[in-house]
């Protein structure tokens, strides 16, 4: 009957729905099965609101430009529904939701996700394949966009302010909204690379493969923008930073089959 109800304000009125679904849990005291149920029930609840609103950073929290992680709001009630586990429920209902994103292709939701999830090396590998693909497109074309996270809500219940163009702003700028609240794949994968090289934890959770192709790919996505700025030059050196050509072999056969052979 809770969640009947809350379906008339989940969108407009996400802290009130969580606090309404926790409110199942009052009778988790119950013997024998009788309180499992409830539990089990609750528990189930708050999933379906998180994969129904794709609220993800208001429900599961959220990542400053700093890496300072932010709290959900279901976190934050994590000792109300009674859970024997409080982190396995989280990373479990976070792994979900983050699926769900990258299968409906919501980069920057699944991006969040992972990270929330501490799936760091997934993270880079979702990253990888937005800036990939963004860099198939002709450069006569339109170069895609990512569908923006959707900001957090404020204590007053609006949405947090965001910068009207945060791919512009430096990393070390972005310490008041989201990581990945950005549209170009260059950019998240750029904050997200930052990110991780900055951190010996996360670093050393990422495979050297990923790391290594997520940089070939922000070079190639410099010299895609020295191309249309016309910037010739700039563009042939950035393409020889990558060591994927013999640009420097100066007719020499032995550079030109081992860059070859790479």
């Amino acid at each position: 009957m809770l969640g009947y109800y809350t379906r008339d304000f989940r969108t407009s009125n996400l802290d009130a729905a969580v606090d309404y679904l926790v409110l199942i849990c009052l009778n988790i005291d119950l013997p024998g099965a009788a309180g499992k149920t409830q539990a089990s029930l609750c528990h189930e609840a708050l999933r379906e609101l998180v994969l129904e609103s794709r609220e993800f950073a208001q429900l599961l929290g959220d990542i400053r430009g700093d890496g300072t992680r932010l709290k959900g709001t279901i976190e934050q009630r994590l000792k109300l529904i009674g859970l024997a586990d409080q982190e396995m429920f989280l990373k479990t209902v976070t792994v979900q939701a983050a699926s769900v994103a990258d299968d409906n292709g919501n980069t920057t939701d699944a991006v969040l996700l992972y990270h929330l999830a501490e799936d760091y090396d997934n993270v880079i590998a979702i990253v990888n394949r937005a800036l990939s693909d963004s860099l198939a497109i002709g450069l006569s074309e339109p170069e895609p966009k990512l569908q923006p996270l959707k900001p957090r809500s404020t204590t007053t219940g609006e949405p947090e302010q965001q910068p009207q163009n945060p791919n512009q702003i430096p990393l070390h700028d972005r310490s008041s909204f989201s990581l990945t609240s950005v549209t170009d794949p260059a950019t998240l994968a750029r904050n997200m690379i930052s990110l991780y090289e900055s951190n010996p934890l996360y670093h050393q959770r990422v495979r050297p493969l990923h790391r290594q192709t997520c940089g070939v790919l922000l070079l190639f996505a410099q010299t895609r923008t020295h191309i249309l700025n016309q910037a010739w030059s700039s563009a042939l050196d950035t393409i020889a930073h990558t060591n994927l050509l013999p640009l420097s072999a100066h007719g020499s056969i032995p550079d030109i089959r081992a860059a070859a052979s790479n």
